[in-house]
């Protein structure tokens, strides 16, 4: 490599450089800003938006805690949460499973459904979902977010677990016919606990979007009981004054199991994201 070339790489790298660390710096100071304003009084946040606190003041995250109803939110969160994870690992998994396994003619077809699927906006299906679950007595309910939720979730769900298991040799399942196992049998005793780590991908996933989900919730949820947490997070806002530290000392409460959960779990979200599961 000629010394003109490595020069032209240099500067390259280093314009690139200094590009992502002014995007990374452009995205952390909002969450940073967010931190250290709810240690400062409304006054003061009032008077200065962008100054520091003079000293650490817990009131905000005290009030946030006791002023609202986050602990009931929370609890409406994880049972939607885990409703319309569990839901959407079993469908995906055995949906993946059978389209990578048996790969049917109509194979194209299903591919074709589920990726326009995944390109329908949720708002798009509101109305209807509406006037289905009003009809069905789900509306207002939790497992009226949780069915919709799921439904929506499942084809990208579907295309993880198929480039999964697209990846297992088939002489692995071909053994157990040999052996005069059924279908069900292979799936239960051999796919299944290979598939533990991508199954795990598409639930942690899974739990971060529901978690954070405002749409469904806000529309299908009219009893203040049966609120989640994003949609919680409105009575901060008043109708002519709000305390901004309590508000966001709240929103960093509820921030704090995604916030959580990626960090443990971030290697495997990235996996999921960029191409499927990966196999360990």
């Amino acid at each position: 490599m000629s010394t003109s070339t490595v020069h032209r790489w240099n500067r390259t790298s280093s314009v690139v450089l200094t590009l992502l660390t002014l995007h990374v710096l452009m995205v952390i100071f909002p969450f940073i800003w967010m931190i250290y304003s709810t240690f400062k009084t409304n006054k003061a946040f009032m008077r200065s938006v962008w100054s520091f606190p003079t000293s650490l003041n817990f009131d905000a995250y005290i009030g946030a805690w006791s002023g609202g109803a986050l602990g009931g939110y929370a609890v409406n969160s994880l049972i939607v949460m885990a409703g319309a994870t569990l839901i959407t690992v079993f469908v995906s998994t055995l949906a993946g499973y059978a389209l990578a396994i048996y790969r049917p003619r109509w194979m194209p077809a299903v591919e074709l459904g589920l990726t326009a699927a995944m390109a329908i906006p949720a708002y798009v299906a509101l109305v209807p979902l509406v006037v289905m679950l009003r009809g069905a007595g789900l509306l207002d309910t939790h497992l009226g977010v949780i069915l919709p939720t799921a439904a929506f979730n499942v084809p990208v769900s579907i295309f993880i677990m198929q480039a999964f298991f697209n990846t297992l040799p088939r002489e692995l399942f071909d053994a157990g016919r040999v052996d005069g196992a059924s279908e069900w049998r292979i799936f239960l005793s051999v796919a299944l606990p290979i598939a533990r780590p991508a199954m795990f991908t598409v639930g942690i996933v899974n739990m971060i979007w529901v978690w954070n989900d405002f749409l469904f919730p806000v529309v299908f949820i009219n009893n203040p009981a049966r609120k989640t947490l994003p949609v919680g997070l409105t009575d901060f806002v008043g109708e002519h004054i709000t305390n901004y530290p309590v508000m966001l000392a709240a929103i960093l409460i509820a921030a704090i199991a995604p916030l959580v959960l990626f960090i443990v779990f971030e290697r495997q979200i990235t996996a999921a994201l960029v191409g499927g599961a990966v196999k360990e």
